[in-house]
């Protein structure tokens, strides 16, 4: 219930503070295990892809961000799962793919950290693990407008767009090499870059 209220409040909040709109809603599956690829650039980024969907989402957030207790506890009880990004965090990937199995989604950012400019970042190997592991399609999601809404080290959130590009999704394929389904994630993600750039 909790969830659920927060993320209503935060869907009303998003729409009428930043105009908040969906492109490509229609490739959001209504069931069933998927993981959520985003680019990542603002602390807006995980509200505005949990408001995706009427369906629970979990994160795979930084460890540190659990350190504040309070603040540890309300992420938690929002579907966020702590992630050690200086290491191979296998407890972290284990409960991923746990959910997974259990028809659950879960959000990824595959560049691993905020861009520091805006753009699209290399993105790590950790999706198409879990991917892999669980032979579930992953959904690419490019999120435009955040980091001028909260800009990387600004202390006060600005009114712009947001908007959210929803792809085509891609499915691991058992003969391709590794490396390959990250490549194609990323090539579907500029090819959403270059849509939502069309439309500014």
């Amino acid at each position: 219930m909790f969830y659920y209220v927060v993320r209503t409040i935060c869907l009303v909040l998003f729409k009428i503070l930043f105009r908040y709109r969906i492109h490509g809603k229609k490739n959001l599956p209504e069931h069933g295990a998927f993981i959520i690829a985003s680019n990542h650039m603002s602390f807006l980024d995980p509200p505005a892809i949990g408001i995706l969907t009427h369906r629970k989402v979990n994160f795979m957030a930084r460890q540190d961000l659990f350190k504040n207790r309070i603040f540890g506890f309300l992420i938690k009880n929002l579907g966020a799962m702590p992630l050690d990004r200086d290491r191979h965090d296998i407890m972290a990937i284990r409960k991923a793919i746990r959910l997974l199995r259990q028809n659950k989604i879960v959000v990824v950012f595959p560049e691993g950290r905020r861009s520091p400019d805006g753009e699209l970042g290399k993105p790590l190997s950790g999706v198409e693990l879990l991917a892999r592991k669980t032979k579930v399609g992953v959904l690419p999601v490019y999120l435009e407008g955040s980091e001028r809404a909260l800009p990387l080290h600004a202390r006060f959130i600005r009114l712009k767009r947001i908007r959210a590009f929803v792809g085509r999704p891609v499915k691991p394929e058992t003969d391709e090499p590794s490396g390959e389904l990250i490549r194609r994630i990323w090539q579907e993600m500029h090819r959403l870059r270059d849509n939502a750039s069309k439309l500014l």
